[in-house]
């Protein structure tokens, strides 16, 4: 297995696809000691390279899972470059960003030393990871079912995984139909990821609250709330990026995958935003995400702080 990989694209179907290959490098019962989770703002070369070369004291592999990795500075890779041409054998470097160009340094040194899989969006890799999970479980979706999960859940990812292991956990009988479909999305979903950020544009930290609670008692997850928000902040934060430069609402409409019903409040919604308040937003929940993860303090109160900061 190659020690060096890359992953650029739809944000639902890269980590689909490095949770899978973490599976494969680190045991359950090793990652709080052997994957190391980095921004890329607080990447230190030499302190990483360092523990890469040396044997994790647990054993086993140990990898260095580097975010954002389009925010590393391209003048930066000297050392990492001479390192992967002759990495570590127990140590892999997985690379995680949106987009990058072919002419990058890291896409350079993935394509040179290790693997570069880029998801497009609106791919068919999410798609395939949901209906795996769904042939998983034994259980199948008529036509007309599958056509409504879809137009419901507004092509998002996320939320069709999230709202799947709920149809799975209580339909009865191997079949859900467009009857089974509905009713969960009447009893479970009276919000949706959208009135979540618009509770938050508005800054009201209540009613945030109060949808928030509502996903965390339907889902049960704090990963997976994590992930819907950040789901939703992120599409905020590309469709600002897109109107500064000059793009039209139909062509973000189709980028993003915004339903045309939905088109106008969505870019209402974004232009009350401020940039940068969303990329502050962003890096604390996947610190948030982190801490979970590792079972470093309460999530449910650190989420809580999380919205009481955007007041």
């Amino acid at each position: 297995m190659v020690n060096l990989f890359l992953f650029t694209g739809e944000e639902f179907s890269r980590r689909t696809k490095i949770e899978t290959l973490l599976d494969q490098l680190i045991p359950a019962h090793l990652r709080p000691t052997n994957l190391s989770r980095i921004f890329a703002d607080d990447l230190n070369w030499q302190s990483v390279l360092t523990q890469a070369s040396t044997p994790s004291l647990m054993g086993g592999a140990q990898v260095f899972w580097i975010l954002q990795a389009d925010r590393i500075k391209k003048n930066d890779y000297a050392a990492f470059e001479t390192y992967a041409s002759k990495p570590c054998g127990e140590s892999y470097f997985i690379f995680e960003a949106d987009e990058l160009s072919n002419s990058h340094p890291l896409v350079k040194l993935a394509d040179q030393f290790g693997k570069h899989v880029h998801l497009e969006a609106g791919g068919s890799d999410g798609l395939n990871a949901i209906r795996n999970k769904l042939k998983r479980s034994g259980k199948t979706f008529t036509p007309e079912a599958w056509q409504i999960f879809e137009e419901r859940l507004g092509a998002s990812l996320r939320l069709m995984d999230m709202v799947l292991d709920q149809l799975i956990l209580y339909c009865e009988g191997s079949t859900i139909n467009e009857e089974a479909v509905n009713g969960l999305c009447h009893e479970f979903l009276k919000y949706e990821p959208f009135d979540l950020t618009e509770a938050l544009a508005k800054k009201n930290i209540t009613e945030a609250l109060k949808i928030f609670h509502f996903f965390y008692e339907v889902n049960g997850d704090m990963t997976s709330m994590v992930g819907l928000i950040h789901w939703q902040l992120k599409r905020i934060w590309q469709a600002k990026r897109m109107l500064e430069h000059g793009t039209r609402p139909n062509e973000i409409s189709r980028a993003l995958k915004i339903p045309p019903f939905r088109l106008s409040s969505f870019l209402a919604q974004a232009r009350r935003f401020d940039l940068e308040a969303v990329e502050k937003l962003l890096k604390r929940l996947w610190q948030i995400d982190w801490n979970s993860k590792k079972g470093s303090g309460d999530e449910t109160v650190a989420m809580e702080v999380f919205f009481a900061e955007v007041a």
